[in-house]
């Protein structure tokens, strides 16, 4: 379900919603949607890494919140040398996560 809020943004912002709108010929709020969008999906990415870092998370379950395949989130790890951790516990939940159990 949609909501309409409102929302104040620095005139910084505003022009780069404004040049986004331009350059891709929508909307403002079309421009707006997609950037909030894209920061949703890095957010959640920080998120995962962040609680992976502090070993509440497995590398699974990150990808699951990050929203990507585990593949790409164990790629991601490497990328930014965040240590890896893995136990036995940490493999069956990925096991069952791929439906291997």
């Amino acid at each position: 379900m949609e909501e309409t809020i409102s929302v104040r943004l620095p005139k910084k912002d505003l022009s780069l919603i404004g040049e986004i709108s331009k350059e891709k010929n929508v909307t403002k709020s079309t421009a707006l949607r997609g950037v909030v969008h894209n920061g949703r999906k890095e957010e959640m990415l920080e998120l995962a890494l962040d609680k992976y870092r502090k070993e509440e998370i497995t590398a699974s379950r990150g990808a699951k919140i990050a929203g990507i395949p585990l593949t790409k989130f164990l790629d991601i790890l490497f990328e930014r040398k965040i240590n890896f951790h893995f136990d036995v516990e940490d493999l069956r939940e990925d096991a069952k996560n791929l439906g291997l159990l």
